[in-house]
């Protein structure tokens, strides 16, 4: 027993010694030790998302949000760092892709067997509405990287370094590529110290006008046809909008309808 208590001073002693030591250095041996020196507690590596929580699938709502009972409470939750197209917003238009990325979710969440929610630490738990915002995982596969990858969602909404960001990044990147969903129509960011050719073709006539990369088509005359109504100016077979800004060389043919 005299030798126990001996080992304990002894021991209380070394950690003393070693502590004003580092106090000297200015060093801090807790982070080495996980032992907080001035309470006694154990001290614990923070990580970016906290452990998985079990909850119980209710309703879809839209493509990045749904509610679920969490705690034997239905809460409403707000999937974090991606945003769908609108498909039942109050004062919006549906857009496009809003319901299949509707569609998409439902079908992820109906038919999981295991459905969790994990939470940033650094972020707030609840959005300006009241809406839980987490990341959702259905059977262990998280849904926002499965909405990115289909191109049914896009990174958005990001306030901090949260801890999924390249795994989202990643899949976007993968999506835009393969020009898929929301980005079937997707170019590359165009600098606009380049200057690109923009063709107006009527018939056989060509006029040709230079535009700077990221400005819009400048408006010229419309073609008179003898005995047609000009209907517009087409590319690949669709009327083309003008007001969308030029990131590549075009041709752009003109449409007639008869009078």
């Amino acid at each position: 027993m005299k030798k126990k208590k001996q080992n304990k001073i002894l021991m209380s002693a070394i950690i003393l010694a070693v502590a004003l030591i580092c106090s000297v250095l200015n060093f801090d041996l807790s982070d080495y030790l996980g032992y907080n020196l001035n309470t006694g507690n154990i001290k614990t590596i923070s990580s970016t998302s906290s452990d998985k929580e079990t909850v119980e699938f209710v309703k879809c709502v839209d493509g990045d949000t749904a509610t679920f009972k969490i705690n034997g409470k239905k809460k409403k939750v707000r999937f974090i760092g991606i945003d769908t197209p609108e498909s039942v917003h109050p004062y919006k238009e549906v857009e496009e892709y809003g319901k299949s990325a509707s569609e998409y979710t439902c079908y992820l969440l109906k038919t999981a067997e295991n459905i969790s929610l994990s939470y940033e630490n650094n972020l707030s738990k609840t959005d300006k509405y009241g809406r839980i915002l987490a990341w959702v995982w259905a059977d262990d596969e998280l849904v926002q990287e499965k909405l990115i990858s289909v191109g049914y969602a896009e990174v958005k909404y990001i306030y901090s370094n949260n801890s999924k960001l390249d795994l989202l990044y990643k899949a976007e990147k993968k999506a835009q590529d393969e020009k898929i969903g929301i980005w079937t129509d997707y170019q590359e960011p165009i600098s606009n110290k380049k200057t690109y050719k923009v063709t107006f073709k009527v018939g056989n006539k060509e006029e040709i006008v230079e535009v700077k990369g990221g400005s819009v088509v400048p408006l010229i005359d419309n073609p008179i046809k003898s005995g047609y109504v000009f209907a517009g100016w087409t590319y690949g077979g669709e009327l083309y909008d003008l007001s969308k800004p030029i990131t590549r060389n075009i041709t752009l043919k003109a449409s007639f309808s008869k009078n």
